[in-house]
């Protein structure tokens, strides 16, 4: 057993682990011991971490084999899709390619329109200027426990389906209930539980984010938009959420599955780097 250093946060949600340098070499007992924080947590941070892209890749995938975009179903970062390192960044002019800039990005799962959405993301921070964005964390499975037994109850049959967002123009979507009468989405759709159960820890999860177009399987519009509404606002008033404030050499871990993330707009003129690698995942049930 290896002696962390570790700081819970006050509300549950994200553990911060001082003191450990993962560039040297990860016995199987300390990754075993920062799975189990994953589980428990949600969200672990590894703060002063120097790490070249062939040490990152090795950390990740300790925990799981690199999400493989599939170009027929564009994400993030598909374009290059031989390189599992995307860069999230703002004012990132050394690279040819970065993404999502200083504009806002709504509460999500990440790549919950596909089959097969990813189990796990890590963000590395290489350059992070003052007044930058922090990340926030939300706790899906504590927002599944806080739901009343009578919605619990309506929802636990129910399948739901993301639209993929990156078939429409950048910055265009936003949280909607598709009214299928008037608009549906392009693209495939692949149905997921709106009840999710977590594959590790088998806690459920209310499976849903509120940033993207999305419907419920077979529910009338009416009937589906009320409760989206509701869980939406269930969601953004929850208190089990953990938010980051950024420092260079910052490594956060999160759990895709039992987590949705989001971060406010910031200034454009700000420099935000960070390196992103996400870990694949399974079908959820």
């Amino acid at each position: 057993m290896t002696n962390l250093n570790i700081s819970p946060n006050k509300n549950g949600v994200g553990v911060t682990i001082d003191k450990i340098n993962l560039a040297s070499d990860l016995s199987a007992t300390l990754i075993f011991q920062i799975q189990d924080l994953l589980n428990k947590y949600k969200v672990v941070v590894f703060k002063d971490q120097h790490l070249t892209d062939v040490q990152l890749s090795d950390f990740a995938f300790r925990f799981g084999p690199p999400f493989v975009p599939d170009n027929k179903f564009p994400v993030l970062g598909s374009k290059d899709s031989s390189n599992p390192i995307v860069i999230v960044g703002n004012q990132a002019h050394e690279y040819s390619n970065s993404y999502l800039g200083h504009q806002e990005v709504l509460p999500h799962s990440d790549h919950q329109w596909l089959k097969c959405p990813s189990s796990a993301s890590l963000l590395y921070a290489l350059d992070i200027h003052l007044n930058s964005a922090p990340t926030v964390w939300f706790d899906m499975v504590q927002a599944y426990n806080m739901l009343d037994s009578e919605t619990k109850s309506i929802i636990e049959e129910i399948n739901s389906i993301t639209y993929n967002p990156f078939y429409r123009p950048f910055g265009s979507v936003s949280a909607k209930y598709v009214d299928r009468n008037i608009d549906i989405p392009p693209g495939d759709t692949f149905p997921h539980p709106l009840v999710r159960t977590h594959p590790l820890t088998k806690e459920k999860i209310l499976y849903l984010n509120i940033a993207y177009e999305l419907d419920f399987v077979g529910v009338p519009y009416k009937v589906g938009n009320e409760l989206f509404s509701k869980l939406y606002d269930h969601i953004i008033n929850l208190s089990y959420k953990y938010e980051h404030h950024w420092h260079n050499g910052d490594l956060v871990f999160w759990d895709n599955r039992s987590t949705i993330h989001y971060r406010p707009s910031f200034d454009s003129s700000i420099r935000r780097v960070l390196k992103r690698l996400t870990i694949g995942g399974e079908m959820p049930y």
